[in-house]
């Protein structure tokens, strides 16, 4: 099964999204969507955030590139 969220600022687009997905025969539903920001991190959201969510947060508004874990992690590596 896939799921695909769609954010959308027009109502009319919206309808007609589901429209199509239900002539297709596909289950569509609409909710409203919260993007994550420190509340929704601490609080949660009631729902499990997908990976683009959380790379999008993780990388919002900050000129730092991300590191690989064994860099991360390297220090408790080392101790073996």
């Amino acid at each position: 099964m896939t799921t695909l969220i769609i954010k959308s600022n027009s109502e009319k687009k919206t309808q007609l999204l589901i429209q199509l997905a239900e002539e297709l025969g596909l289950s569509a539903k609409t909710q409203n969507f919260v993007e994550l920001d420190l509340n929704a991190m601490v609080k949660g959201i009631g729902r499990k955030a997908t990976d683009e969510e959380l790379i999008d947060y993780l990388t919002r508004e900050t000129d730092e590139s991300p590191i690989s874990l064994e860099t991360a992690f390297s220090k408790y590596l080392d101790q073996k």
